[in-house]
């Protein structure tokens, strides 16, 4: 009897660095950006629908959001019918693919957390990985339903078409079009200068932020992110984009943790409708006072990170 065969499990591969020039206009560096959003959904789609490799969800998950992010610059400055309906696919296909995030992150990360709790008694791992399973495979089944789908299809080939600048830019009126012809590095500054004062806004009272207000900190922390990443390499080497960024990152971190107990406590709940009996009910119970103790402890990391951030200089005006 031949062997049987096992594909090999597919590389998924982060973002790579937007490399721009310092002469570019928007219109050249936005068709560049997309170009590299392109080239990161691309290489991790295969990844992604084979399932075996959870990273691929969560690359195309990123490269999505920065595609949403990039368009949401663009049609600030001027609404575009090409650009909202490629975001709108977009977001409906991230939604396709959530939950398949969320019980990896349970499974991968969260439950081996858990294994503290042996020390009370509790066995999480043991008694909530198997419940778990089922529902990180139904999740899974509907994100390789979605990358497979119509919804996906069509958002791979618009991007592909979007590529040379044709497809959203020939709709919009001439007086429109020459403001595309603006320095990137101003187009930059006024986003990176809008986005830099709306996370300080918002963060400002972060110890009495309710968790729907540090969840919108968190987007707007998320946006700031991607466009600094975009539009860094207008910016010497030198310049403070580096540092900028990477204190960005460690309070997306921590704020991530926070909101990380959120999703969890969700999940937590969707795992007790499918085993309702006692011993389930206490071990939830177990963990859920576990994560809330878990989320306090974070606290103070998470103040010091945004007092590092509220300090640190912006790259932009350098």
């Amino acid at each position: 009897m031949p062997d049987i065969v096992v594909p090999a499990i597919p590389d998924s591969l982060k973002a790579g660095p937007v490399v721009l020039g310092h002469g570019d206009t928007v219109r050249t560096a936005a068709c560049t950006i997309i170009a590299a959003i392109h080239a990161h959904l691309a290489a991790n789609l295969d990844a992604a629908i084979d399932g075996r490799n959870p990273e691929g969800v969560h690359q195309v998950r990123v490269a999505l959001r920065r595609f949403r992010v990039l368009a949401g610059l663009l049609r600030r400055d001027s609404p575009n019918v090409v650009l909202d309906g490629a975001s709108g696919h977009a977001r409906t296909l991230a939604h396709g693919l959530n939950d398949a995030r969320n019980w990896d992150v349970f499974t991968i990360t969260t439950l081996p957390g858990l294994g503290a709790l042996a020390h009370v008694g509790v066995d999480a791992p043991g008694v909530l990985g198997p419940l778990a399973g089922p529902l990180r495979q139904g999740a899974a089944d509907t994100a390789r339903a979605a990358l497979g789908g119509t919804e996906a299809r069509r958002f791979v080939y618009l991007l592909e078409q979007m590529i040379d600048g044709a497809v959203w830019i020939a709709p919009l009126p001439a007086t429109v079009q020459q403001t595309l012809d603006e320095p990137a590095a101003d187009f930059a500054a006024r986003h990176l200068t809008r986005l830099h004062r709306k996370a300080q806004r918002q963060g400002r009272d972060l110890a009495l932020l309710a968790p729907e207000e540090r969840h919108q900190l968190r987007l707007t922390l998320k946006k700031l992110r991607y466009t600094a990443e975009f539009f860094q390499s207008l910016h010497a080497p030198g310049t403070g984009a580096a540092p900028y960024i990477r204190r960005l990152s460690r309070l997306q971190d921590v704020l991530g943790m926070d909101s990380d107990v959120l999703t969890t406590r969700a999940l937590l709940a969707r795992i007790g409708e499918t085993a309702p009996g006692p011993d389930i009910q206490y071990t939830l119970g177990a963990v859920a006072g576990f994560l809330c103790c878990r989320q306090a402890a974070m606290q103070d990391r998470t103040y010091a990170r945004w007092r590092k951030f509220r300090r640190q200089s912006v790259f932009w005006h350098a």
